[in-house]
């Protein structure tokens, strides 16, 4: 309730808002004794604030001589509280920058009510919310092709051609970025999240020193990393592991699904997967299943797997802490190098590609983006919330917690880099500028990509520890995954 008072100009000038239940009131001055006023209370409909409202308004109204003057008109309004909408959001890691998202949302849209379910939004977890009828309004950081292969995701074609903040054609979000959620000639997700290139090759410059090694003269084949693997790698006295030149199946290596693109095919220049069709037992599959095998067999794979146990819980493992000279990492890792290892000092540049491609400079596009589930019932304030992600205010939060670069170009030529030092600030930017300066980008649009990270986890292992060779590891993994994918698409070719 609030009181709404009119002085005597004001009515004048809105006489449409006066109501005395007695006639019309002449509006003017007059000279006399002053009797007691009368006071007329109704309820009206009027528009307030552009909507009809029923309103209370009192009118005071004083008879002087033969005159009535109007002396005050006070309405109160009862406004209605604004319809509140809830949207269900499954936004995976990290939670705390997630939540912090959605409170500065909900301020700039106080008729949007955004529940973060923290959960991680595991394949699984998905699929059994759309079974029970429940599904999230809007979720991330998922096996993206795989839910909209099954046609759970709502296509955002239209209401992108319709937007006025993201469009599929200005540049401002990459191209390549918008093809990643794409299926079928359809886009189904905002590219958003940690969009930055997918991986880089990092070098801890103390250590790669200390090996006696140039560091201004980087390895750029696998040839050659694996040389300075051998020349920087050290021993204890009791034959353990105290400095590994290169754990070559760590953090970024190993992934090819939720929204990480699987990077070893396009590093030897070729794709896995076209036209629903696996391309997977071929020659350079083998030869970099056994350059895997070459790296575990220079140091043993159980002292990698106790150089793993040991790592467990820090962030980067061996190369966060300095006792790494190489590793391929995410976006993130400049600025968790950093946090983790302030005093050494890193470099990050292209990942490693075979000899017979010396010089090639590929990135993979990836990352993650805002998809609105085909059964939501607020899918409007479920795009809203999307294309906010991609929007400043989110970005500076997003890089503020962990260093990600927002996905916008314009958002990039802003961004204050004050906080880091200058090589750390460059390391940083390297993931994004590698999407227009390498020589190749690459995306995968695998519809079975869960699916694929666990085939290819076992045809690394089996080849790592000896189980199989390289060629019946990439013979296995194509058949699995083609009877997979017959399943999936309802095929049987």
């Amino acid at each position: 309730m609030r009181n709404i008072s009119f002085s005597r100009r004001r009515v004048l000038v809105q006489g449409a808002m006066v109501a005395t239940g007695v006639g019309a009131a002449a509006l003017l001055g007059a000279c006399g004794a002053t009797p007691t006023p009368q006071v007329i209370e109704k309820e009206v409909t009027k528009i307030v604030e552009g909507t009809p409202q029923v309103v209370k308004e009192t009118v005071i109204v004083e008879k002087q001589s033969t005159v009535e003057v109007v002396k005050e008109v006070t309405v109160q309004v009862q406004a209605s509280a604004p319809a509140v909408t809830t949207i269900e959001w499954w936004p995976g890691w990290p939670e705390a920058a997630m939540v912090a998202i959605a409170k500065r949302f909900e301020e700039k849209n106080p008729d949007i009510k955004v529940n973060v379910v923290s959960n991680y939004p595991e394949m699984q977890a998905v699929l059994a919310a759309v079974a029970a009828g429940k599904p999230p309004d809007i979720l991330a950081d998922v096996p993206y092709m795989e839910l909209i292969a099954r046609g759970v995701i709502l296509p955002l074609d239209e209401r992108i051609n319709t937007s006025t903040e993201v469009s599929l054609t200005d540049g401002d979000i990459r191209k390549e970025l918008w093809e990643v959620f794409a299926w079928q000639g359809k886009h189904y997700g905002i590219p958003s999240v940690d969009t930055a290139g997918r991986e880089g090759m990092g070098f801890n410059l103390n250590v790669i020193g200390e090996a006696g090694l140039d560091a201004n003269n980087l390895p750029t084949t696998w040839e050659d990393v694996f040389e300075w693997h051998q020349k920087i790698t050290k021993y204890d006295s009791a034959g353990n592991l105290s400095i590994i030149g290169m754990a070559v199946m760590a953090e970024r290596t190993p992934a090819c699904s939720y929204g990480d693109p699987w990077m070893w095919p396009h590093m030897w220049g070729f794709k896995y997967i076209e036209n629903n069709k696996y391309s997977i037992d071929r020659p350079e599959t083998v030869e970099f299943l056994n350059v895997i095998k070459q790296f575990a067999d220079s140091v043993g794979v159980e002292k990698l797997d106790g150089l793993s146990q040991a790592m467990q819980g820090i962030s980067r493992g061996a190369f966060g802490i300095g006792k790494q000279g190489m590793q391929i990492t995410y976006p993130s890792g400049p600025a968790g190098v950093w946090q983790s290892n302030p005093t050494q000092k890193y470099k990050f540049t292209y990942v490693p590609v075979p000899a017979s491609r010396k010089g090639k400079k590929i990135q993979t596009a990836g990352g993650h983006a805002g998809m609105i589930m085909k059964d939501s019932k607020n899918p409007d304030p479920s795009f809203k919330l999307a294309v906010y992600l991609t929007q400043k205010e989110a970005c500076d939060i997003l890089f503020e917690a962990i260093g990600w670069i927002g996905v916008r170009k314009s958002w990039q030529a802003q961004v204050d880099m004050s906080r880091y030092p200058s090589d750390v600030a460059e390391n940083i930017m390297f993931f994004q500028k590698s999407l227009d300066e390498a020589d190749e980008v690459w995306y995968n649009n695998d519809p079975i990509e869960s699916i694929t990270e666990t085939e290819w986890g076992k045809a690394y292992q089996g080849v790592m520890y000896g189980k199989m060779t390289a060629k019946e590891a990439a013979a296995t993994m194509e058949a699995n995954l083609t009877k997979e994918l017959q399943k999936v698409l309802g095929t049987s070719g």
